[in-house]
């Protein structure tokens, strides 16, 4: 019974914690969220302005 509790905890910890990340990684925008966004030579910013302007 206590283990069950545990994992239950463990389970739904982590799946809080996921969609918590989520939100607050697609609050941050298209480049924030991306996984290269550290290596990318595009200029996100420019590139989103250009695309609303047309």
């Amino acid at each position: 019974m206590v283990i069950s509790i545990i994992l239950g905890v463990i389970i739904f910890g982590y799946a809080f914690w996921a969609l918590y990340s989520s939100i607050k990684k697609s609050k941050k925008g298209v480049c924030a969220s991306c996984e290269i966004a550290d290596h990318c030579h595009s200029n996100c910013n420019s590139s989103l302005k250009n695309n609303r302007l047309n």
